[in-house]
């Protein structure tokens, strides 16, 4: 890779603003620069440094690619700089998500559901997802099985924002919370359902009500005394049972297998 002098396009009024205050280069910095030449794998610019800062073709957003042309002025964020050789790595990818954050941040999220592109990376205890140029986590416990184990990526998948953490720009979500919401009318306190058998554990029953766990537990089960569940119920079992709560922050649901408590829903 040839290193071309930026003092051979000139010098122009920002690198003499950079060369009065004596500027350090920084990564992480948001410069302006004039583009002064187009190669097969990277873009050159003028930052107005002692070199030409290059713009790699993989931190180029497709839709500006055709606005990049010589001699067009533009702005670029410094991701790498070597203090031996002077190279400087710039980027518009970078410099997009970071403007991106910024308006994200403004945004009141609480009560919004994104719709993400799943990433195929892998990553452990859960996934990547992504929305235009911001990536997002997904913890496995707030997200379905079924994707737990998909490993396609590009499929749309809604999420509701769980935290957003601004010193590493990092968006924890949940894919779980997102169905949730979408399925709240049907899952509404005093509602009769029907469940099946997922878990069996001393303290109650886990049921699989519209793909979402939700707890019977051992004393909503009958009223008189269970020793040992197992002796009743297995696992694929079809319950009816009322749902008694909802947490609709943590997408918690608990229910009821008592007849009191179902033939009063009925009788209602």
């Amino acid at each position: 890779m040839n290193h071309i002098p930026a003092s051979k396009y000139g010098k122009n009024k920002i690198a003499d603003i950079l060369l009065k205050y004596n500027y350090q280069i920084k990564i992480g910095d948001i410069l302006a620069g004039q583009i002064v030449g187009i190669e097969r794998k990277e873009i050159l610019v003028d930052l107005g440094f002692r070199q030409t800062a290059y713009l790699p073709n993989n931190e180029i957003l497709i839709n500006l690619n055709q606005t990049l042309a010589i001699p067009k002025f533009n702005e670029f964020v410094i991701v790498s700089y070597n203090f031996q050789t002077h190279l400087t790595i710039i980027s518009l990818r970078k410099l997009h998500a970071i403007r991106l954050w910024e308006r994200f941040k403004q945004i009141n999220y609480n009560n919004i559901i994104l719709f993400t592109e799943l990433q195929k990376k892998p990553i452990w205890g859960g996934k990547l997802v992504k929305f235009d140029e911001l990536k997002s986590f997904i913890p496995n416990f707030h997200l379905p099985k079924f994707y737990r184990r998909k490993r396609t990526r590009n499929e749309l998948l809604p999420v509701k924002v769980l935290e957003v953490k601004n010193r590493k720009h990092t968006i924890i979500t949940s894919a779980r919370l997102a169905f949730f919401k979408s399925y709240s009318p049907s899952l509404q306190t005093g509602v009769i359902q029907k469940g099946y058998v997922i878990g069996i554990k001393p303290f109650g029953i886990f049921l699989n009500i519209y793909g979402f766990r939700s707890l019977l537990h051992i004393s909503e089960i009958s009223d008189k005394r269970i020793k040992n569940i197992n002796h009743f119920y297995k696992k694929g079992d079809q319950l009816t049972v009322k749902v008694i709560y909802i947490n609709n922050s943590k997408g918690k649901i608990a229910v009821s297998l008592k007849k009191n408590q179902l033939s009063t829903s009925n009788n209602g």
